[in-house]
């Protein structure tokens, strides 16, 4: 589903190349591991964002009230640009193995639903699928720019690694009382 323009996503990607320190996602709990490798830069709900989480808002309303029916409440942890690299000298190709956006622990407990947005033309990187698991059958998503994809935060998925060029995503999160 189409939701970012072109020079949206331009301009998400730009606000994480520009940012004075750029630094290694971690894990939960700041673990640094080489099961998610690539750059982050966390947005959070400011007048400059603010068209970004009315958008997301908008879009999470819709697909949730046709598609899911969780009990949703907010955006807690903010929106997080992404960027996936090819792997240069000794330094692996960026992906995410497979996980669950769920945690044990903290905000991540009570994450319901995971957003997804293609920020890089397609044509710009090799590799970088997002694949999400469907039943046992990885579904590659998309690579359209602009383009959401929005599932819960139970369901596996990862992001193969990038072989060429360089991959941004903007992920996000929305909360609501934990699944029980």
């Amino acid at each position: 589903m189409g939701v970012l323009s072109v020079p949206e996503c331009a301009e998400l990607a730009r606000a994480l190349e520009s940012a004075p320190e750029l630094v290694s996602a971690r894990l939960a709990g700041g673990v640094d591991s080489d099961i998610r490798v690539c750059r982050a830069l966390w947005l959070n709900d400011i007048p400059e964002t603010e068209w970004l989480f009315r958008r997301l808002a908008k879009l999470v309303a819709e697909v949730n009230r046709t598609l899911y029916g969780f009990r949703l409440e907010d955006f807690r942890e903010g929106v997080q640009i992404m960027r996936y690299d090819e792997p240069v000298h000794e330094h692996a190709a960026g992906h995410y193995d497979a996980h669950i956006d769920i945690g044990a622990t903290g905000l991540t407990t009570s994450r319901k639903l995971s957003v997804s947005i293609q920020l890089t033309p397609s044509e710009a990187y090799d590799g970088g699928e997002l694949a999400i698991d469907i039943e046992g059958k990885w579904w590659n998503a998309p690579r359209d720019q602009g383009t959401a994809i929005l599932f819960p935060s139970f369901v596996r998925h990862r992001v193969a690694p990038v072989t060429r060029g360089h991959r941004h995503a903007a992920v996000a999160w929305v909360h609501g009382p934990a699944f029980s």
